[in-house]
Formats: C-alpha cells, structure tokens, sequence
C-alpha cells in the first residue's frame, strides 16, 4: 500500500502538479486579458460619467484599453504555443488547442459584456 501511494505522489508531482498549475495560470491571465478588453469596450461605446482626466476622449481611451487587454491575451496565447512546442504533441492537437483558446477568449468576452449590460 504504501509503494503505491509513493508512486502516485511521485507521479502526480512529475506530471499532474506542474501540468494544472500552468493551466490555472494561463486561464488566469486569459480572464484578466479578457475584463480588460471587456472593460475598454464598456468605455468605448457608452458615454460614463466619470470624467477621464478632463480632456480626454472617452472612445480613445477605450479603445486604448482594448488595445492593451488584446495585447495581453495576444502575449498569453504566444506564451501557450511555445509551451506546446516543447511537449512535441502532434501538431493536429496544437492547433485544436490553439482554436479552442480563441473561441474560449472571444466566448468569454461576449459574456462579460453581456453580464454588464444587464
């Protein structure tokens, strides 16, 4: 009994530890990445009424935030793909992975700004 749990700590500490903290991180920064974006669109098409430093526009600044979210999720879903490389998976399976990140960031964007609307 106790060789087995010896080898499943062993295990779960080579392959399942490391493997689930660094999907909890990128799908952490993928939600941060997509309030941002989210948030610069909620201050690009509505007009708030916070006033933005006095002068400036509230579609550029918006805009600018956008810019700055789609930058992260751009620098995250990088950051994924050469971790993938270094697995040596088949490259049918990196690019299903690839999709489904996309579709997942632009889901999530969807539905963050339809909660807001609400």
């Amino acid at each position: 009994m106790s060789d087995v749990k010896t080898r499943w700590l062993a295990f779960y500490d080579t392959h399942i530890g490391p493997a689930s903290k660094e999907i909890f991180s990128h799908v952490e920064r993928m939600i941060v990445g997509t309030l941002i974006v989210s948030a610069g669109a909620h201050v690009a098409t509505d007009e708030p009424l916070i006033a933005l430093f006095g002068y400036l526009r509230h579609g550029l600044i918006g805009r600018g935030v956008m810019l700055f979210g789609v930058a992260l999720l751009l620098l995250n879903f990088l950051d994924g793909l050469s971790k993938l490389a270094k697995l040596e998976w088949h490259l049918a399976i990196q690019i299903v992975m690839s999709f489904c990140y996309v579709v997942l960031s632009l889901r999530l964007i969807q539905l963050i700004l339809a909660f807001r609307g609400e």
